[in-house]
């Protein structure tokens, strides 16, 4: 019931290591060049659009004051060539991925972030800000196939980018942005029930977690504790993983526990004071040629080990082999997610090594000043392609979503779930934080007048927000009567004066603009 939804692979042969010049890329959403091309592929993001989207119940959760808000604005990835792989990958440049054996991935955000701080997930403790006040978790995923209809998740899909766009008051600029939640109903651990929340195509991902222990090196660092402006760090942990969804077919072994395929990367902290931004980089091997190249040592054979050389070409070399070994468990299963990697369009894995074809979606938070028992984040940015105020999913913000809004209230208000539990033109959400909903597009908890406002196109008048003025606002406006804004059932509708309290003012207006509507 969603009221608002209306609303033997281990001999494939290597990759020979071969040569890489520096690409560019025009300012854009994205941009992807099909073509050899030595660029990466690019997503960009205005800066300072960042936004608290706390996710306890009460949504009231203490942020430090002092913290950071992470605020991507660039995101490139794609294949990478350095003459020092093993004591400066960084110092090189963008090259097609067919001709290099290394991928290199670039989040940059505005202002300063640093690595996230633990969250007591291992019985660490609870430090978010260990590293500093601005502490960056989220997710970014991969999708390497290009098929939203391989790959997702199963764990923790609370806290992944299609479980949390809503919170932001919008969708994506393409149809995958169709399989968001539109409320928290829709976390129903159903893999065949819409909107498909849990099918988001990923493979693998970054996770800035504080789920695995991490390994600082600050280099130059007269202040070596803390992540501060000018700073350098590398830092050691699990930060790529393989879709957890795939762990209980794969034979993987060596990672965080078996089946997992997430190996110890060294991510790059730098911060620009001239430019004011943190990049977080990563170099890794799109083959295990790359892989021995960064570490300095020969070649190993691919195996299923991610505990020692490792590299994307062995991953889905895992991925392939848990989907050719697996007998199909059938529909509705995980295995929904992994079955398309059996057949013979996943047979030629080097195919999907093409760095600067894979689709991305990307999630980014800080955390709570004190542990909140029931949430562990408060995202701040999420994208690419996101559109404030698209509440049907068309890529245009027009008057079909403000209906969608309308429909949303009118389906909900007064019932069991709107927790004012009044029909008085509004929906209060229950919990709100740990529940939400698409149509509530200034994330205050309520669903009324105000989100239409944000789209520019609520009528003055219109208390009960069908869209029309009429002789029922009249009536809902003086059962209203009396309130002011500091009671729960106060609608922001029926102030039509803006005073912050309903009185005979505002039904003095109401009566002049039903008289205009009539002539």
């Amino acid at each position: 019931m969603k009221p608002l939804s209306l609303f033997d692979f281990a001999s494939l042969p290597r990759r020979a290591s071969r040569p890489a010049l520096l690409g560019a890329c025009a300012a854009a959403t994205w941009c992807h060049v099909s073509l050899a091309s030595d660029e990466p592929r690019v997503y960009t993001d205005p800066a300072g659009d960042a936004v608290l989207r706390r996710t306890d119940p009460g949504a009231d959760g203490l942020v430090h004051p002092d913290a950071g808000w992470p605020d991507y604005v660039r995101i490139a990835y794609g294949g990478w060539q350095t003459n020092t792989p093993a004591s400066n990958p960084y110092n090189g440049s963008w090259r097609d991925a067919r001709d290099t054996n290394l991928l290199r991935i670039d989040l940059v955000f505005h202002g300063l972030v640093n690595p996230p701080g633990p969250l007591n997930l291992r019985g660490e403790g609870y430090d978010p800000y260990l590293y500093g006040m601005n502490p960056l978790y989220g997710y970014v995923e991969f999708d390497l196939d290009s098929d939203r209809d391989t790959g997702g998740e199963i764990d923790d899909v609370r806290n992944r980018p299609l479980g949390n766009l809503s919170r932001f008051g919008g969708r994506l600029d393409d149809s995958l942005g169709q399989r968001a939640a539109v409320s928290a109903f829709d976390f129903d651990g159903n893999l065949l029930t819409e909107p498909l929340v849990e099918r988001s195509g990923e493979e693998m991902h970054l996770a800035f977690c504080a789920c695995s222990p991490m390994t600082i090196d600050p280099l130059n660092d007269p202040t070596p504790a803390t992540f501060d402006a000018g700073d350098t760090w590398i830092v050691s942990s699990r930060f790529l993983r393989r879709t957890h969804a795939f762990s209980r077919y794969s034979a993987a072994f060596g990672g965080s526990a078996p089946g997992e395929y997430d190996p110890v990367v060294r991510l790059r902290f730098q911060h620009n004071t001239q430019t004011d931004q943190t990049t977080v980089t990563l170099i890794y091997g799109l083959d295990n040629s790359g892989a021995a190249a960064l570490r300095g040592e020969a070649v190993q054979p691919i195996d299923l080990n991610a505990g020692n050389q490792t590299s994307i070409l062995e991953m889905l070399n895992d991925i392939r082999f848990a989907a050719v070994r697996t007998s199909d468990p059938g529909i509705g299963t995980p295995f929904d997610l992994l079955r398309e990697w059996r057949d013979n369009e996943h047979a030629e894995l080097e195919e999907f090594l093409r760095a600067d074809s894979w689709t991305m979606l990307a999630l980014f938070g800080t955390a709570y000043a004190i542990e909140e028992p029931e949430a562990l984040f408060v995202w701040t940015d999420v994208g690419p392609g996101f559109n404030f105020g698209d509440c049907t999913g068309d890529g245009f913000v027009t008057t079909a979503d403000v209906q969608s809004i309308q429909a949303a209230i009118g389906q909900t208000d007064g019932t069991a779930f709107d927790a004012d539990g009044q029909p008085n033109g509004q929906t209060r959400l229950v919990d709100f934080g740990a529940n939400f909903a698409l149509f509530d597009l200034n994330y205050d908890g309520v669903i009324n007048s105000l989100d239409v406002s944000m789209i520019g196109l609520h009528r003055l008048g219109d208390v009960n927000n069908d869209g029309w003025v009429e002789q029922r606002d009249l009536t809902l406006l003086r059962a209203l009567r009396g309130l002011n804004s500091g009671h729960p059932l106060f609608n922001p509708a029926a102030d039509l004066n803006g005073d912050r309290r309903i009185d005979s003012a505002d039904e003095t207006i109401l009566i002049r603009r039903m008289m205009l509507s009539i002539r």
